[in-house]
């Protein structure tokens, strides 16, 4: 796996835990958790749809789908 992919991966894996946090956030709020929960949220659902752009660029190499990318030899790319 390329540095960039395992980046990518890693980048999933934090954000998924930012997300349970703050869901765990929302919930220990309450009926009215504080306005910051709700900031600290759609931060990282902005950050996760940032991230899943770079990541469809990043596996799919600009557009093009993995497979046509690794048969006609470009690096990697991995199924």
């Amino acid at each position: 796996m390329s540095a960039l992919l395992a980046a990518v991966d890693a980048l999933n894996a934090r954000l998924v835990d930012a997300w349970a946090i703050g869901e765990a956030l929302g919930h220990a709020g309450g009926d009215n958790p504080p306005a910051w929960v709700s900031v600290y949220q759609s931060q990282i659902e902005a950050i996760r749809e940032a991230s899943e752009v770079l990541e469809t660029l990043t596996r799919g190499i600009g557009g093009v789908a993995p497979d046509i990318a690794k048969r006609n030899g470009i690096e990697g790319v991995e199924r």
